[in-house]
């Protein structure tokens, strides 16, 4: 499995938050670091292999080195993609799991589109669920939950946390996760391919089933940046690579509809919480709200308000990039030398 880390003053983690108090100690910069393999591969070559043969082909090689395969399952168009690929060529899943956060109102997804797209393929699944007690623990009594590598989430919401924990320690099985989409820039009349580390969360056993093969990643890369160029005006293209704006056109653009049609999701932030959070807390007891308030409170205390997105642990850590990846020449470029005056995102 490819592995995702952090280095800083010549010490690798793969807890962010370690990696964050290491760098406001000796004031060293925080190095994102991907798959070795990244480094040696041409991106400015599209694959010539269609994207579903480049995805099916991982799919097997995947359940050739692993003694079970599990896919975590959110009901969204990349984890239905990934799963419509084993369905569809016949590679056993040894297991589905489905997440909720534990309260009703914000698991609209998982009940409305994840358990009927299961329910009507004829499948079976696990659905997790951290009930109350489990925020309590994390909340209130604050216990030690060995296991994730990061024990901060953004989010009020504790289903990844828990998510991960269920993964943790268990080795030979491949726990697929539906991440990530291509996010790349057109800089000086080129085309580049990055990653940004709050996208791929590192955890243990974790496969982000279209990074892991720089081959399928390349692919998507190339899909987008075509669909780009042939649809759009050049002084559009940086825009439209704004994801959170362009939903539609770019899971058209990667092949992630595949002849089924997903809801966009609702990606704006709702009082600095997004949508979901926003219904977990108006749902959720209060004291743990205001005990998640007080840990976001702590949080800037100890690592910095520069660690977090405008300055609120809510809104999540600040982004670290990868190295930009030439699409339009075979070529690696860091971030200060492709935006000497700050890295934008028009």
């Amino acid at each position: 499995m490819t592995r995702w880390n952090y280095t800083c003053n010549n010490k690798n983690f793969i807890n962010k938050l370690d990696a964050l108090a290491e760098k406001r100690t000796t004031g060293q910069e925080l190095q994102f670091n991907i798959p070795e393999i990244y480094n040696d591969y041409d991106f400015s070559l599209e694959p010539a292999k269609t994207f579903e043969e480049l995805c099916k082909s991982h799919a097997q090689k995947i359940r050739n080195n692993y003694e079970k395969v599990h896919l975590w399952y959110s009901g969204g168009c990349d984890s239905h993609y990934i799963l419509k690929i084993f369905l569809d060529n016949n590679i056993k899943i040894d297991q589905i799991n489905l997440v909720r956060s534990g309260f009703s109102d914000a698991d609209f997804e998982i009940n409305d589109y994840a358990i009927p797209f299961i329910k009507k393929l004829g499948i079976t699944a696990k659905v997790h669920e951290p009930m109350l007690g489990y925020y309590e623990n994390f909340y209130i009594k604050k216990d030690k939950m060995l296991g994730t590598a990061n024990d901060y989430w953004h989010h009020f919401r504790l289903n990844n946390h828990f998510e991960n924990l269920e993964h943790h320690d268990t080795q030979g099985v491949a726990h697929i996760f539906g991440k990530e989409k291509p996010t790349i820039k057109f800089v000086n009349s080129k085309w580049y391919m990055y990653l940004l580390d709050v996208e791929v969360t590192p955890q243990p056993h974790q496969i982000n089933f279209f990074l892991e093969d720089p081959m399928v990643h390349s692919k998507q890369c190339h899909m987008l940046k075509n669909a780009i160029e042939n649809e759009k005006n050049v002084t559009e293209y940086n825009r439209v690579t704004f994801y959170n704006e362009n939903q539609d056109f770019w899971n058209k653009s990667i092949g992630r509809y595949n002849g089924h049609k997903f809801p966009l999701k609702n990606l704006t932030k709702v009082n600095t919480f997004n949508k979901k959070d926003d219904l977990a807390i108006k749902q959720s007891p209060a004291e743990f709200v205001k005990a998640w308030k007080i840990r976001n409170l702590h949080l800037i205390k100890k690592y910095g308000k520069e660690s977090f997105n405008n300055g609120d642990p809510a809104l999540g850590t600040v982004g670290v990039f990868s190295k930009f990846f030439g699409l339009t020449k075979n070529e690696i470029k860091t971030v200060d030398e492709l935006y000497p005056g700050g890295f934008k995102t028009q």
